[in-house]
């Protein structure tokens, strides 16, 4: 991968585990609940959607360093909103707090995760989709873990404070750094609309995986780490000890498989990793802190298993389709549906939530329930790009 593109994730990939990764569990010990954390992540889904316009027009008439130093702007953005709703009384149960960091987190993840995207694709040759991209979670692995540790240890301190500047001088120099490095030239593409994008259709089945894909993202990225923080009894620094451990099974899984996984019979691994990932919902829906500490850390080997190999497996569909409609185009596509829909759920699910009585650790099983039969969604998911009457932009 260009060297440009490795420098600007790693930086990112620091940054989001000093603070981003631990916001979820740092709001749930503020007293924010689920219903308020799927308020949060609705907010953030459909500040996604509004920004991805000003994204396609950053991308179109600036240049890539322009682009690179606005996405640390932006994360420093979320930091000061983080430090502002800290500071201040307003109550983690009630709307203020996550529509405000909601907001903040949307617009940054606009910007950063469909910049990664892109310059992830333009970087792919053929038939290496599964090596590259396995290289790249190494990279985001390694440097993600280096900021949770740290991340993790601060806030236990009760460090925010700290954390905070510590993130914004990072971004600072991160951007001051990339911006002076000759970066690798942006693809132009033609862009897409907000209503054409849920409009959009192929015979790849993308519409049905892009609807449901978002919430699966967050549920491993908010709703699991909620998990892991209420089984360590929630302790920063064991959370990020027990998340750095699994990142070290989750790098040797990747080096193992990376170079292999282009080779395999494509339907019938990607069924199997579908159905792995199934079975690691049903896994976290019975884990609980009576485990003894052998059994906990074995299923949480087979649950990072399980789902490792599916995103490898599910992102090599997803980016060798990207390069085969048009990558910045598919991209986009997936963005709007997957932000809309997961803001339009996660909103209806929280205020749902907050009108009945039902405590979070029932409320995070059924989630893992529903996750694990809605998982099977993903198996219509084809691989080969057959053109379709999809709308113009």
């Amino acid at each position: 991968m260009p060297p440009f593109f490795l420098r600007f994730l790693a930086a990112h990939s620091l940054l989001i585990g000093l603070l981003p990764f631990f916001l979820p569990v740092w709001l749930w010990q503020r007293g924010m609940d689920i219903s308020g954390l799927c308020v949060l992540i609705g907010v953030s889904g459909l500040a996604f959607c509004v920004s991805l316009s000003a994204w396609q027009h950053v991308s179109t008439h600036h240049s890539l360093n322009y682009l690179v130093v606005l996405t640390f702007a932006l994360e420093i953005l979320l930091l000061i909103t983080v430090l502002l709703t800290s500071s201040s009384a307003l109550p983690a149960a009630g709307l203020m707090l996550p529509l405000l960091i909601g907001i903040g987190n949307g617009i940054y993840n606009a910007f950063f995760w469909t910049t990664q995207r892109t310059l992830f694709v333009q970087s792919m040759g053929n038939n290496d989709t599964g090596r590259r991209y396995g290289n790249f979670q190494i990279v985001v692995g390694a440097f993600l873990k280096i900021g949770i540790l740290a991340g993790g240890w601060l806030l236990d301190l009760g460090g925010l404070m700290w954390l905070l500047l510590i993130s914004v001088l990072v971004a600072s120099a991160a951007a001051f750094w990339l911006a002076r490095q000759p970066p690798q030239p942006l693809q132009q593409e033609s862009g897409t609309r907000w209503s054409c994008s849920l409009k959009f259709q192929d015979k790849q089945g993308s519409h049905t995986v892009f609807r449901i894909d978002g919430f699966f993202l967050y549920l491993e990225s908010h709703f699991w780490t909620v998990s892991l923080f209420l089984l360590v009894r929630e302790d920063f620094s064991r959370l990020g000890i027990v998340v750095v451990v699994l990142a070290i099974v989750f790098a040797l899984l990747f080096w193992l498989l990376k170079n292999s996984i282009d080779q395999w019979a494509g339907n019938r691994i990607f069924t199997l990793a579908v159905s792995l990932y199934a079975f690691s919902w049903v896994l976290r829906a019975f884990l609980e802190n009576s485990m003894t500490p052998f059994w906990l850390f074995v299923n949480l080997v087979i649950i990072t298993f399980c789902s490792s190999f599916f995103r490898l497996t599910f992102n090599k569909r997803f980016f060798e389709n990207a390069r085969d409609y048009g990558a910045v185009r598919y991209l986009l596509n997936k963005s709007y549906v997957s932000q809309w829909w997961l803001g339009i759920g996660f909103l209806a699910t929280g205020l749902i939530l907050s009108q009945i009585k039902l405590d979070s650790n029932s409320a995070l099983a059924y989630s893992y329930w529903l996750a694990a039969v809605g998982s099977f969604a993903y198996l219509f998911y084809r691989k080969t790009y057959l053109p379709a009457n999809s709308p113009s932009p």
